[in-house]
């Protein structure tokens, strides 16, 4: 990948309330989605689930916010989660744009639970084994969209600045028969739903269990250059079921545009998420707003996703193979620093392995994901070394082998042994809180067997007799 000198977002947010990123083009309202082209039994007139009159055509003209200033150029658009503006685990590249914007405007997007809003507190396990296996060709996840961005052509990428995430106050974990980290051990299907207290940002898991929020967005992607109907689980070049928990408010999501517009859609709210996503989801909610400013830059290149942080430059890994996966993220490092700091391949190296941070995203999605994080301080110091043993703060797996998975297996598996022997936990509860609050990461690799270490905060373990 050839990269030029980044421009940092990170002001986005308050830029586009003093129009400082205008252009002249105006937006146009378009036609609303054909929703006879998009599959699913939730656009059945017949569905006694959804009133007829939210599924019509949806007028752009009505979903512009009011201007903060007087003249203000860039727009905030509203883009509401509805039959007409989603579609269930697939991204189809028939849809008609739900909304179109100018390069500069703001959109507050609105998401739902999975299974176009299907998955809420009440509904029965068993219910959700039957919605999944209805059709095996999509993924779980509603996505909200697509945006159509004024401008944008293959060649180009994407800026897309999270300026704000406001999670709904609801949230579920399942687990289902053959998926997950490990789907022999645990062959029953299991539905958790929780109240997130998001004044406060945090959950009850259970008695004298409390998890912090930290809300971010599964599934961020843009249209692939290839037209069809593709399923939502896999992530790829064009970004989709990421899973990646670093992208949080401040951070900003670069992706390469494919087609005419980008089309961007989003979904699979997260209230939260462990590094690995064990157990085949996290704190799965719903956002009642995702406040994202989308840009379009010119002449750069990028040819997968990048994600920038106040300090950090985030790159990505993924395949079906782990150890692939984290050869890529590796390989993607070294290029990227070489062009970011504009040194040698070798200088390149020793920087990324003193400053080695590459945690494990996401291993359940058939496509699994490796990131890797990048100081962006040329002179940041090297960091300590990944516990090997547990300590006041945190308990720590470690597991080691030639190969990846098997190395992430052993390393989680010992995690949810020590959460049953030290915290008196039932087996099928710690590998729920493993999926979503375990942190596990790659040691510094060069050959031989691979080292994956999890931790897992002691300070969850809250005393009740405080509250």
């Amino acid at each position: 990948m050839a990269v030029m000198k980044w421009v940092s977002l990170a002001c986005l947010s308050a830029l586009f309330m003093n129009g400082a990123y205008a252009e002249n083009a105006a937006s146009t309202a378009v036609p609303g989605p054909n929703i006879s082209s998009i599959p699913g039994p939730i656009y059945n007139a017949s569905n006694p689930n959804y009133l007829p009159y939210f599924v019509a055509p949806v007028d752009q003209n009505l979903m512009v916010a009011q201007p903060l200033v007087k003249g203000q150029k860039t727009k905030l658009y509203i883009l509401p989660a509805t039959p007409a503006t989603t579609n269930w685990g697939v991204f189809d590249s028939s849809k008609k744009p739900a909304l179109v914007i100018n390069s500069g405007d703001s959109v507050m997007i609105e998401t739902i639970s999975c299974m176009e809003n299907q998955l809420l507190p009440g509904v029965p396990i068993e219910t959700v084994e039957k919605l999944t296996a209805e059709d095996t060709n999509r993924g779980p996840h509603t996505l909200t969209g697509p945006i159509y961005i004024n401008g944008a052509v293959p060649g180009d990428v994407l800026a897309i600045h999270i300026n704000r995430l406001v999670l709904k106050p609801q949230a579920s974990n399942n687990t289902l028969p053959g998926k997950g980290l490990f789907p022999e051990k645990f062959p029953k299907a299991q539905v958790k739903y929780f109240y997130l207290d998001v004044y406060h940002h945090q959950m009850d898991f259970g008695p004298g269990i409390r998890v912090p929020l930290r809300p971010f967005p599964g599934v961020v992607a843009v249209e692939r250059a290839q037209a069809g109907i593709y399923d939502s689980i896999p992530p790829g070049d064009f970004g989709g079921n990421m899973d990646l928990r670093e992208m949080v408010e401040g951070t900003t999501l670069y992706l390469p545009v494919f087609v005419k517009g980008g089309m961007l859609w989003t979904g699979d709210s997260h209230a939260g998420q462990g590094n690995g996503e064990i157990d085949l989801t996290a704190i799965e909610s719903a956002f009642s707003e995702m406040n994202v400013t989308i840009t379009v830059l010119k002449n750069k290149s990028l040819d997968r996703p990048l994600v920038e942080t106040p300090t950090d430059w985030i790159t990505v890994g993924y395949d079906t193979d782990l150890n692939k996966a984290l050869a890529s993220a590796q390989a993607e490092s070294i290029n990227f620093i070489m062009g970011e700091q504009k040194v040698s391949r070798d200088q390149a190296t020793q920087f990324y392995y003193r400053t080695w941070n590459c945690p494990i995203s996401e291993v359940v999605n058939g496509v699994k994901g490796v990131y890797c994080m990048i100081p962006k301080d040329a002179n940041a110091p090297t960091p300590a070394p990944l516990p090997v043993v547990s300590n006041n703060k945190e308990f720590v797996t470690v597991g080691s082998d030639s190969d990846a998975l098997q190395a992430m297996k052993k390393a989680s598996w010992a995690m949810m042994q020590d959460l049953v022997k030290q915290r008196n936990m039932a087996l099928n509860d710690a590998y729920v809180l493993a999926s979503i609050a375990m942190d596990c990461r790659f040691a510094p690799y060069i050959s031989g067997d691979k080292e994956v270490h999890c931790m897992m905060p002691k300070s969850l373990w809250v005393n009740t007799a405080q509250y």
